[in-house]
């Protein structure tokens, strides 16, 4: 018998713009619990590549949806806050938990990278969210998280310390301009003199969206969403991530958790895994690609940790 995964087209709206994604579902009956899939930075987020027909197999629904003005989607991602982002998310809560086939009471969230400090701050929200696992997803706050960034993978890509401090400068002028009222175009016509540097496309401010959207999100300390989270967590990293700070992560949400008395939260820490928990496979010469490895194949274990977790979490029955 061939598995075949069921998928169907979604809209929602949120904050005037359509949203449009697919949901991905086992073929036998349900209802299911599902899990909604809160994308990182860019855009993008409707390919999950085989994580949903993974989770499938599995028993789980899932719905993974182009951000604003990505794909079929209206809107534009460069203008969301966090908060933004997190209200979005559970828009796709609300659209997911609507359909006969999904658990109301079982729906969780998959955030990656910076959709895990959205993941945090929709869940914290709205306590209903039955789980969230993030991967690669920081425990510091955006500007140590972006500058933790700049350093390691500007130096694992061969550039050195005058080229690294330049593009720390930059970004904090960025910043430091933006938020005191200066038009974005005009900061980023003022750095034209760094545009054609090698290491500017690695800014995650290059044009005047861009600048406009990490100015807007700087700021954003994941602390007081962690504090007040009340779900399971299960938050997973590679310890050779170049673009997240590890450790310290690693530090922030068991403290912050302990702290708050959370009763439930697992971290997780793949060795020699990169940002997107990937091992170099160790056939021919290792690259650096955006902070990840190639060639490489995703941690062993990793899906199993996820799918297992989920299902010791997510009630499976009756809808509550």
């Amino acid at each position: 018998m061939l598995f075949e995964p069921v998928t169907a087209e979604l809209s929602f709206e949120d904050d005037g713009n359509e949203l449009v994604g697919d949901v991905v579902r086992p073929p036998w009956p349900g209802p299911y619990p599902a899990v909604v899939f809160v994308e990182g930075s860019g855009p993008g987020g409707r390919d999950q590549g085989s994580w949903q027909t993974r989770l499938a197999a599995a028993g789980f629904a899932s719905l993974a949806y182009d951000k604003p003005g990505s794909g079929a989607s209206t809107g534009d991602w460069a203008r969301q806050t966090m908060a933004g982002r997190a209200q979005e998310t559970l828009a796709a809560v609300r659209a997911v938990r609507s359909r006969e086939d999904v658990l109301s009471g079982a729906v969780a969230l998959i955030g990656g990278s910076q959709g895990g400090w959205v993941a945090h701050l929709a869940a914290s929200a709205d306590d209903r969210i039955a789980a969230v696992v993030t991967v690669s997803g920081p425990g510091v706050g955006v500007r140590d998280q972006e500058e933790y960034r700049l350093r390691h993978q500007l130096a694992a890509e061969g550039f050195g310390g005058a080229d690294i401090q330049q593009a720390l400068l930059l970004l904090r002028d960025q910043i430091r301009r933006v938020q005191s009222g200066d038009d974005p175009a005009r900061v980023h016509a003022a750095q034209a003199h760094w545009h054609d540097a090698p290491w500017y496309p690695l800014l995650a401010g290059t044009t005047p969206g861009s600048i406009a959207f990490i100015a807007a999100i700087a700021d954003y300390d994941p602390a007081p969403a962690l504090a007040a989270l009340r779900c399971p967590l299960l938050a997973i990293f590679g310890a050779d991530d170049l673009l997240v700070p590890v450790e310290a992560s690693v530090r922030a949400i068991s403290s912050t958790l302990t702290d708050a008395g959370h009763a439930d939260h697992t971290t997780v820490v793949f060795p020699g895994a990169d940002h997107s928990i990937r091992v170099y496979t160790g056939e021919g010469p290792v690259r650096i690609e955006q902070g990840r490895y190639t060639p490489a194949e995703r941690a062993p274990g990793f899906d199993e940790l996820i799918v297992t977790w989920l299902q010791r979490r997510l009630p499976v029955g009756p809808d509550l």
